[in-house]
């Protein structure tokens, strides 16, 4: 495994910032948000319509425990097809990178509204 990741160096940069991405916001919401675990949080809030959707804070971490996994097993994903064919594993972990910035992005936006 660590052969693997030493080979396919750019295929791990990309996972590397992916997590940082998953697991940077995610770590920023909690500690954020730690304040407000007692009551209800803002999940989703829209200019036209207001607040659409309510939640706790046990769904932030669900949503943060959730997109780390997604990145991790992708990332083993990933590695598997580099293995097999240069560009479909760099395929995987641009998009991984993707999900993990916008899952960044979710987090300060929820930070933002509460």
């Amino acid at each position: 495994m660590i052969g693997k990741i030493k080979k396919y160096r750019l295929v791990s940069l990309l996972f590397l910032a992916s997590f940082a991405f998953a697991a940077g916001g995610f770590f920023w919401a909690l500690d954020v948000l730690r304040r407000a675990a007692s009551g209800p949080i803002i999940l989703h809030f829209n200019d036209m319509h207001g607040i659409t959707h309510i939640g706790t804070f046990g769904d932030v971490v669900l949503m943060g425990i959730v997109g780390i996994a997604i990145v991790l097993v992708d990332f083993f994903i990933a590695l598997d097809l580099e293995a097999r064919d240069n560009v479909l594993g760099k395929i995987v972990a641009v998009l991984t990178l993707v999900m993990a910035v916008l899952l960044f992005l979710t987090f300060a936006a929820i930070i933002n509204v509460n």
